[in-house]
């Protein structure tokens, strides 16, 4: 077995106890998970556990990328790269050696996860806001990568905003980023959903030109997520 497939799995297993603990997961639609074969997995992005509630509920590996900056904290540097997660710049433009990397993953026929909303969307701790436009970058990739993107939806059953807690070791990393003046508080669920829909093809459009495909498949995989929450 892949040795990051493998690594990925075994702190699965040693972790799942621990994990969320107290967080219902009911999934629904995991038939649209190929068994085999690379493809993205698109998510909504409302907690920073989102990338953990989606490795427990969905059996597959998933190379998620990640925010660059968690490969500069100590704890997490080396379990990221052990289990080949990208790391891609919260601003700006990925750079030439992320894109290789998404690409790589994608082309050894594994899942690349993403969460295009960005993460400004979990420090609004705005409950009432509709599902964000989703950043082009997942798009251009399939494209590149002539893979499906399947959509999936985190769709909170009991939630509830908690006082944020970053440890001192790890806040000088964020506060690059972030103003944590203005983060009070972030989201915890008790019980979610994640909902996994039908994937997504280029086929279909294949006749148009790369940016209309990259639009075409932007704007279809926002409302197929969208018809997942409802």
């Amino acid at each position: 077995m892949d040795v990051q497939i493998a690594a990925y799995h075994s702190l699965r297993w040693l972790l799942r106890p621990f994990l969320l603990r107290g967080v219902a997961i009911a999934t629904h639609g995991l038939n649209h998970i190929p068994q085999q074969g690379a493809a993205i997995i698109v998510c909504n992005h409302r907690s920073d556990t989102d990338g953990l509630l989606m490795t427990l509920a969905l059996p597959r590996y998933i190379a998620w990328i990640v925010a660059d900056y968690m490969t500069t904290i100590p704890m997490t540097r080396h379990l990221l790269a052990l289990t080949g997660m990208v790391p891609v710049k919260t601003e700006g433009q990925p750079t030439p050696s992320s894109i290789k990397q998404a690409l790589g993953r994608l082309k050894q026929g594994k899942l690349l996860g993403i969460f295009p909303e960005g993460e400004d969307y979990i420090f609004a701790n705005d409950f009432t806001a509709p599902l964000a436009q989703l950043r082009s970058g997942f798009a251009h990739l399939a494209y590149m990568a002539q893979v499906p993107v399947i959509p999936a939806m985190i769709v909170p059953q009991a939630e509830k905003l908690e006082p944020i807690t970053i440890p001192t070791t790890v806040r000088p990393h964020i506060e690059k980023h972030y103003d944590l003046a203005n983060i009070q508080s972030i989201v915890r669920y008790r019980s979610a959903d994640v909902r996994i829909g039908k994937a997504i093809s280029l086929e279909t459009v294949a006749r148009l030109d790369k940016h209309e495909q990259v639009g075409w498949l932007q704007m279809q995989t926002r409302q197929a997520m969208l018809n997942l929450q409802n």
